[in-house]
């Protein structure tokens, strides 16, 4: 019987490398499919930010990158509004999250997040379920950029060439 558990135990533990394998594979080979937004912040400023529009990518999120310039972030995007609560387990840099509601303004900031090495890791997010995009950038960025509740961002879809 103690047999039988363990090698259930083994069976699991393969199958969820499998899967994270196959939702990470494309993000390791340099994910082809990548959308990315121009977000512009209220100091004028512009960033490039790759999207996360689906559960698989959302999942991954930063995993994957090493360390993040100060022009560049992560964009979550999602369809329902709700908290979003996010956490940083894997992530290899402290980072600031921005919560946004449906007409792009913060309602919610997390900074200086550090990366979470043991369970269980706590989950950052606002209070009310108002969120509907969440942007992630190395730790500073909310400082450096004056960013302030109620501040609103623009959004413009980068069209890829090819």
């Amino acid at each position: 019987m103690a047999m039988d558990k363990e090698n259930l135990k083994k069976g699991a533990v393969l199958v969820i490398a499998l899967l994270a394998m196959g939702i990470a594979m494309p993000f390791m080979m340099g994910n082809q499919d990548a959308n990315y937004f121009m977000v512009e912040l209220p100091n004028g400023k512009q960033i490039l930010a790759q999207v996360a529009d689906s559960p698989e990518k959302q999942v991954v999120g930063l995993f994957f990158t090493k360390d993040l310039p100060p022009d560049r972030a992560m964009l979550f995007i999602y369809d329902d509004e709700d908290s979003h609560f996010l956490w940083t387990k894997s992530s290899h840099f402290p980072t600031d999250l921005i919560w946004m509601d449906r007409d792009r303004k913060i309602i919610h900031m997390e900074e200086n997040a550090p990366p979470c090495a043991a369970d269980p890791c706590p989950a950052y997010g606002p209070s009310e379920p108002e969120a509907l995009y969440v942007l992630q950038a190395a730790a500073g960025f909310v400082k450096r950029n004056g960013l302030q509740s109620r501040m609103g961002m623009i959004f413009r879809l980068v069209q890829r060439s090819g």
